[in-house]
């Protein structure tokens, strides 16, 4: 084949008909985001706060299976009632089943936290799901982990997603009234 075959059915006009893409069209904007490393960032705090989280619902596990601790926990808080001048009659007073369910519930929390936790931060390393991003922070936030550090880590992880918006591909919209 030659070069001239190629060109044989060729007309100088079809040159002017080909879309070049100067022409701005409306329809066809296409936006591009810069990636940072903020979700990257936000990530691994969010699964950090989630590790603490599971710390802290193992560490609930240990003094709910220690029947000597559940004894001290509970004649502690008796005392600290009876410290702070609260009268508090015989039937009134904590006793081990009420330290055992308030235990077994903590547990539950701190661990359903964590696995949102983990959630959150699998999907915010893969940039998906803002929404359910979002509820990972928030349940790293509201799970009370070790001297509250999943708290501090799960706030420190919302502020970086929300840096991070235009990356999951939400614009910033204007607010402007």
């Amino acid at each position: 084949m030659d070069e001239d075959d190629d060109s044989e059915g060729w007309e100088e006009t079809q040159y002017e008909s080909l879309d070049w893409g100067d022409e701005e069209e409306s329809s066809s904007l296409v936006a591009l985001y810069p990636a940072t490393s903020k979700p990257s960032q936000a990530a691994l705090v969010l699964i950090i706060a989630g590790f603490v989280l599971l710390g802290t619902a193992t560490t609930m596990n240990g003094l709910l299976n220690d029947e000597e601790k559940i004894q001290g926990v509970t004649a502690k808080y008796n005392d600290v009632m009876g410290e702070m001048g609260i009268e508090i009659e015989q039937e009134e007073e904590i006793d081990e089943d009420f330290v055992r369910k308030i235990l077994k519930f903590g547990m539950i929390w701190e661990l359903v936290c964590a696995i949102l936790a983990f959630v959150g931060g699998a999907l915010l390393m893969m940039r998906q799901n803002y929404n359910m991003v979002l509820i990972g922070c928030s349940a790293a936030i509201v799970g009370l982990g070790g001297l509250l550090l999943s708290t501090l880590l799960g706030a420190i992880a919302l502020y970086l997603t929300f840096q991070s918006r235009p990356e999951f591909g939400i614009a910033e919209q204007d607010e402007s009234w």
